[in-house]
């Protein structure tokens, strides 16, 4: 059960569904539900939708709010942005690490001044996008390349200084999805000393749009597969897929079910543990 594992999940939307009027108990996450396992590092997306993008500072602040007031009880929290619309200069970066930001997406599925997004491929990562990324580096906030466009991913493996993430996506080779990654993409995380998080959006795990976790599972065995033990992770997305969720994983209460199938399917425990947690510990540096 849940006491077995310590987890760490690089991504959930709960910030934005608790501001748009759920309450805390509704969410996929739960501290209570989190407070079940042996551990539990949950990160936080300050998420900037498109209709924020010319008030994004206020967005983010009003997120981060809502953050700080969290009761989490056990529950170790970071804080991320996904879609840095209000980066206008690498001063407002600068701004988000006083915060709390440790990780940072560029953009989310539009593009921005910063990096060309997931559905739009007619640009990549800008000269304001390499200061950013200049920044961060110097500040040790973690690079996150889930939602750019395949240019810009390219770009910011090249430009980015130290361990990249992709905090929530999945395979392309075994769910040809764009917001996925190629094997060669994968392999480029794997040699920047980063990780990949598997994202529980069925659409992202299954190309039928029907998952469950031996769905997420698969993900993770051609990763290991291809050298990957050290730069798989989970990214469960959990608050952002629109209630869409495999079918036998319901909420955070859930996940050890994915930990369980990979020790069905033989994966070492020692591997196991670097998956549910080590892997991003070791990039986030905690």
């Amino acid at each position: 059960m849940q006491d077995k594992y310590r987890v760490f999940d690089a991504h959930c939307d709960t910030l934005s569904l608790i501001a748009d009027g759920a309450s805390e108990e509704r969410c996929d996450f739960t501290a209570a539900d989190a407070g079940m396992y042996r551990g539990y590092t949950q990160v936080f997306a300050c998420f900037i939708a498109p209709r924020y993008r010319e008030c994004a500072m206020d967005r983010f602040d009003m997120l981060a709010g809502i953050f700080d007031s969290l009761e989490l009880g056990g529950v170790r929290s970071i804080l991320s942005v996904e879609g840095a619309d209000m980066i206008r200069g690498e001063e407002d970066v600068d701004i988000l690490y006083s915060r709390g930001v440790r990780c940072i997406s560029l953009t989310w599925n539009h593009s921005n001044r910063l990096a060309g997004g997931a559905y739009d491929e007619t640009c990549g990562l800008t000269e304001l996008g390499r200061a950013v990324l200049r920044r961060m580096g110097r500040l040790g906030i973690v690079a996150d390349v889930s939602h750019l466009n395949d240019r810009s991913f390219y770009d910011v493996i090249a430009a980015a200084e130290g361990p990249v993430a992709a905090t929530h996506s999945n395979s392309r080779a075994v769910c040809a999805h764009r917001r996925n990654l190629t094997d060669e993409m994968f392999r480029l995380i794997c040699e920047r000393g980063g990780c990949a998080g598997i994202n529980l959006f069925p659409p992202f795990l299954a190309e039928d749009g029907a998952a469950s976790a031996s769905d997420a599972a698969e993900h993770i065995m051609h990763w290991l597969e291809l050298g990957g033990e050290n730069a798989v992770g989970l990214g469960s997305d959990l608050d952002g897929t629109e209630g869409r969720l495999p079918r036998d994983i319901r909420g955070c209460r859930d996940i050890y079910k994915l930990f369980d199938e990979l020790s069905v399917r033989g994966v070492p425990e020692e591997i196991t543990e670097k998956i549910s947690h080590r892997n991003f510990e070791r990039v986030f540096n905690i």
